[in-house]
């Protein structure tokens, strides 16, 4: 993405979050840039179509703050975990506003329904990979079953946590709140693993989710790949001093997969996640990591 698009972006989501999508206008927005209006539609065919690339910029950034940085790469997984929500908290804290105004005028949402749940499912997916990446890195292979029930609940935490966070009543604190989420995840995957119940909800079977109906597509089939790698790589009994790299590969294979979440994914960052798979997955594993690479890179 271009840094001129990026900064129209954000100068518009000011705008909105400032004054409502209904009431600013494309000239307001290039005033505010100091450019010309005629240079904005260069980058968006309309102003539906520039709040449509907010939101899914604001969606991106929201989770950017959830990947794992390259210092953080040698944490334990759990509190790998907890420094992500922080910094998730953080961003939606500094940056409210443009969802407080999606809230207020729901006919931004009602109007424009399709493209919206469009973005939406993309963002939930998103969030559902990265819990699952992170409930497996977590909890071990015992919870591989149980990880697409305790995601779902964790999602459903953050989600009614956010809205406190959103209207600010009351005041919490973004660091409490990150360790309590993570205390709860225990509570939640420690007891599911103890009962030894069935999943309500097997592990694969959420992808689909929103879509009703619909043959398996190239995402789809991609993402059953990546099920299938995670599942070898959490299966393969290694020696202890293989465990590092074990972590380092599953983390790996968690960012090719936020990555293919994401509306527009970076494929050459998806296509760099691959390479480093390919050099240092263990050869029992190759057959998954080589299966994945073939349907990625097949045409839709």
């Amino acid at each position: 993405m271009s840094e001129k698009k990026k900064q129209i972006m954000e100068v518009a989501m000011r705008c909105f979050s400032r004054q409502g999508f209904e009431a600013t206008s494309i000239q307001e927005i290039a005033m505010e840039l100091g450019m010309a209006k005629g240079s904005i539609y260069f980058y968006f065919k309309s102003k539906e179509d520039l709040l449509l690339s907010v939101i899914a910029y604001y969606g991106e950034r929201m989770l950017a703050g959830m990947t794992t940085l390259p210092e953080e790469r040698q944490l334990p997984p759990r509190e790998r975990l907890l420094l992500q929500l922080r910094r998730h908290y953080a961003y939606v804290l500094e940056n409210r506003e443009f969802p407080i105004m999606l809230m207020r005028e729901p006919a931004v949402f009602e109007n424009r329904k399709t493209k919206m749940q469009a973005l939406m499912i993309g963002m939930e997916r998103s969030l559902q990979q990265w819990m699952c990446g992170h409930i497996d890195e977590i909890y071990g292979r015992e919870a591989y079953e149980y990880s697409a029930d305790g995601a779902m609940l964790f999602a459903g935490m953050m989600k009614e946590y956010l809205r406190l966070l959103f209207i600010g009543k009351p005041a919490i604190d973004v660091n409490r709140l990150a360790e309590f989420q993570v205390n709860r995840l225990d509570d939640i995957m420690l007891g599911m693993i103890r009962s030894k119940s069935s999943p309500i909800v097997p592990r694969g079977s959420e992808d689909e989710r929103g879509r009703p109906g619909k043959g398996r597509d190239h995402a789809g089939e991609v993402r059953q790949a990546a099920r299938r790698l995670r599942r070898a790589m959490q299966q393969e009994e290694l020696p202890a001093d293989q465990e590092e790299r074990r972590s380092d590969l599953l983390a790996a294979l968690s960012r090719f997969e936020e990555e293919l979440a994401k509306p527009a994914p970076d494929r050459i960052l998806a296509r760099g996640m691959l390479a480093y798979l390919k050099e240092e997955a263990p050869p029992a594993w190759r057959a998954d990591v080589d299966a994945l690479e073939r349907i990625w890179g097949a045409k839709p």
